[in-house]
């Protein structure tokens, strides 16, 4: 490949990372190493613009994913494994996820239509809120009204915008006695943000990769949020939410966001 389809694949990282778990590092060493065919790390800093601190030890990740395998000889160099090999697991991972969450929404589907025969229709209030800085308006008048319970669910870049918009009004939960509990793909043993935030809440690690962000407030009111994807501004025209106090809507959206099971939990001492 030449300079420009090189950058055409780096430029793919997101979507890479997005399926495979892999931090943007990771995803830019493991695209360049694909393009390059054998390369050390100096080559490697260069053509993927990854810092060469950081190459050696995102190769050693790599190697230890199965991804890359270090070329014998001096000085070091380093090639990837086949893709349609290296990558196998996650592709069916993806799939098996795809045909189960299949199986959720026609076994809810069923339900639904089951219980709409038994009962009569209702018609509920829902309010559409378009903006960012207007959603976020919303997500701090929930946090600021909390008196049980709230919990969050959203992927990597919501957690930093929530972080940036809300920090201190999850202080204050905590201060309160407010029991807040985040769902996210973020390691409070990795990620120092999720770290920090396991000293104010109850952090879960799953498998979310959804640009979406959901808070509820006392089980009785919910926000859930459409957000750009890697836009980490508070301010985005294009950020569409649903604002609703009707319990049963509340109750359907958290049982479909919640089918990954957590992976695992910590929380940080005050």
């Amino acid at each position: 490949m030449g300079g420009v389809e090189l950058e055409s694949l780096l430029s793919s990282w997101s979507k890479v990372a997005e399926y495979t778990g892999l931090s943007e590092y990771e995803a830019r060493v493991y695209l360049a190493l694909i393009d390059l065919g054998v390369a050390g790390a100096r080559k490697l800093s260069m053509a993927c613009e990854v810092p060469r601190t950081k190459v050696y030890n995102t190769l050693k990740k790599l190697i230890d994913l199965g991804l890359v395998v270090e070329v014998p000889g001096k000085p070091k160099s380093f090639t990837a494994v086949a893709p349609d090999v290296s990558l196998k697991p996650n592709l069916l991972m993806v799939k098996k996820r795809a045909e189960e969450f299949e199986s959720i929404v026609k076994s809810l589907t069923e339900i639904y239509r089951r219980k709409q025969l038994m009962v009569e229709p209702r018609k509920v209030d829902v309010w559409v809120i378009q903006g960012r800085r207007k959603i976020l308006n919303r997500v701090r008048k929930l946090l600021s009204d909390a008196k049980r319970s709230v919990e969050i669910i959203t992927n990597e870049n919501g957690v930093a915008v929530l972080f940036k918009a809300a920090n201190r009004l999850l202080d204050k939960l905590k201060e309160e006695g407010v029991k807040v509990t985040l769902l996210s793909p973020l390691d409070p043993k990795k990620s120092p943000l999720a770290r920090e935030l396991s000293y104010v809440c109850k952090v879960k690690k799953i498998d979310f990769r959804l640009p979406l962000l959901y808070v509820c407030m006392d089980h009785r009111r919910f926000i859930l949020s459409r957000m750009t994807p890697n836009d980490l501004e508070m301010e985005s025209d294009y950020d569409t939410a649903i604002f609703s106090e009707d319990t049963s809507l509340l109750s359907i959206i958290s049982f479909l966001l919640k089918q990954e099971p957590p992976l695992s939990s910590y929380t940080g001492s005050s």
